[in-house]
């Protein structure tokens, strides 16, 4: 990696704005289409989030974006939901606040009370609370897991996931995460149980660095050996952002793994 830190997932591409607009103007328009935007789960200003319902009854994807917990809004990944609404799946696009302004166990904390906050309410917008999938790419990978081993849920589906933060703590992303050897253990999802087990799918691209491929392959062999069906594969021609292009696709095989989790 010529001295590029290989969690650097943006050094990896001539320019990673270029999928942040892309991913947002995308979003933009689904956002257009009726559905619950801005559903209060918290008390922050932050803490909010986009449910969208194509049936009643339907199961329920929760999706927590990346960014390295420093950047990015739900406002940039809704159209994820257009990708799995085809499928009969409802999707809360969830949004939380950022370091350094939070340390990362408040993060955490928000994330598993949005899902919380679903298991309560997601019922009285047409949801199936009782069916609930957790996803999320890159940092929002990390948030899934959390919140995995917070309650139990049907499934966890993670793309390109950061589980395991003592190799995070060793990274770039040190400077607003200023995580101790403590503090990361604790937060690694990898070193942790789930709450009950469940099916767990960590996916990475396959022209991503072998350090994010050892994110998730390590972290569905440690999942695995606690009692769930978990597995690991990686996206052919990928890379850390192409993979998550594909979540627009109602048809791409990606799109509809995750579906099937949910059904």
């Amino acid at each position: 990696m010529n001295g590029v830190d290989p969690l650097n997932a943006a050094a990896t591409v001539p320019d990673v704005t270029v999928f942040f607009r892309r991913w947002r103007a995308w979003s933009d328009a689904v956002r257009a289409q009726p559905h619950q935007r801005d559903l209060q789960y918290g008390a922050s200003a932050d803490e909010t989030l986009d449910l969208f319902v194509p049936r009643r009854g339907a199961p329920l994807v929760v999706f927590f974006h990346g960014g390295y917990w420093r950047r990015l809004h739900k406002d940039d990944m809704t159209y994820v939901a257009g990708g799995l609404e085809p499928h009969g799946v409802a999707v809360a696009v969830v949004n939380y606040g950022l370091a350094p302004a939070l340390p990362l166990e408040t993060i955490v904390a928000q994330a598993r009370a949005s899902v919380a906050w679903l298991r309560r309410h997601a019922a009285g917008y047409g949801a199936d609370a009782t069916r609930i999938v957790v996803a999320g790419h890159s940092a929002g990978g990390h948030l899934a897991a959390m919140c995995a081993v917070d309650a139990p849920v049907t499934a966890l589906a993670s793309l390109s996931g950061l589980h395991d933060l003592r190799e995070v703590a060793r990274s770039f992303a040190n400077e607003w995460l200023a995580l101790d050897d403590a503090r990361a253990a604790a937060l690694s999802p990898t070193l942790l149980a789930p709450a009950a087990p469940c099916v767990v799918r960590a996916w990475s691209g396959e022209r991503e660095t072998a350090a994010f491929h050892a994110q998730g392959r390590n972290f569905a062999t440690a999942w695995r050996a606690r009692g769930c069906d978990a597995e690991y594969a990686e996206g052919p021609g990928d890379n850390h952002f192409t993979i998550c292009d594909r979540l627009r696709d109602s048809d791409d095989p990606l799109v509809v793994q995750i579906a099937a989790l949910a059904g």
